[in-house]
């Protein structure tokens, strides 16, 4: 019953997700949705391997199939609306650097899903987050603005939720090393951090205070999850299911801090 349950909310919330995720397209961005749409691609980073790991092991395959192919098609709508912000050769470069890395780690999620594969997609994911970040950055320097900045570490939330169920799914394909642990305590600890700057921010309004409170409950739900032993299949499916309630959350706040930059 309890997977059943599970089951149906993530296959709701993969749905809303896309929806949200594919309607914000704009010919001209503002600063603040630009910084949101490179951040994005940090997130888009983590959860196509995240999503590649769940279909090898069988974590509703078929589910995981599907949020895999739309966040690979999400990553290339975005890039090519990211290379028509150019208003540095800074960002130009980033932009250039993100889509070469880009290219060799499209090619490597697309294949079977397999331990090699897998490990290879995991390595090549990190540079591809490594750029996007750079390009986050070299946005947010653009734009001189505190919220800005706040977009930029709101939506690396979004990210960091995603890495953290990627690393789990990791470590339950047999990849246990000290570094995968490492990465996982650092990841935690950012996230940590990261809230609790969002929630003394001044410039965090009331509406955002009440999805950051949200988020504080999920955050607490999903590190218990977390730190439960994934060689239970039952376990992947909590870790997958609250890493997605607080992907959603963080994407609501995002876009809240990108509305108040734009006005």
């Amino acid at each position: 019953m309890i997977l059943k349950r599970i089951t149906g909310l993530l296959g709701a919330i993969c749905l809303g997700l896309a929806l949200t995720w594919t309607d914000a397209g704009a010919a001209d961005l503002t600063m603040a949705a630009a910084i949101n749409k490179a951040g994005r691609q940090r997130m888009l980073s983590q959860r196509i391997v995240k999503a590649y790991c769940q279909k090898g092991l069988g974590v509703m395959p078929s589910s995981s199939e599907k949020q895999l192919a739309e966040a690979v098609a999400l990553f290339e709508a975005q890039l090519g609306e990211l290379r028509r912000v150019t208003p540095t050769p800074a960002v130009k470069e980033s932009v250039a650097q993100l889509e070469s890395a880009w290219k060799p780690f499209k090619q490597s999620a697309m294949g079977s899903a397999s331990r090699e594969g897998c490990e290879a997609l995991s390595r090549e994911g990190e540079d591809l987050l490594a750029a996007a970040h750079r390009l986050t950055l070299e946005l947010q320097s653009q734009s001189r603005s505190v919220v800005g900045r706040l977009v930029n570490i709101s939506g690396r939330q979004r990210m960091l939720s995603q890495r953290l169920a990627k690393l789990y799914m990791l470590m339950a394909w047999g990849f246990d090393t000290p570094v995968v642990q490492d990465q996982m305590d650092s990841a935690r600890n950012e996230f940590s951090g990261a809230l609790a700057t969002l929630r003394s921010a001044p410039e965090s309004t009331g509406q955002v205070q009440d999805e950051l409170e949200s988020v504080a409950l999920q955050w607490e739900w999903f590190l218990n999850a977390l730190a439960q032993d994934s060689s239970y299949a039952s376990y992947r499916l909590v870790v997958a299911d609250s890493s997605e309630s607080i992907l959603q959350s963080m994407e609501n706040v995002t876009r809240l801090y990108e509305q108040l930059g734009s006005r």
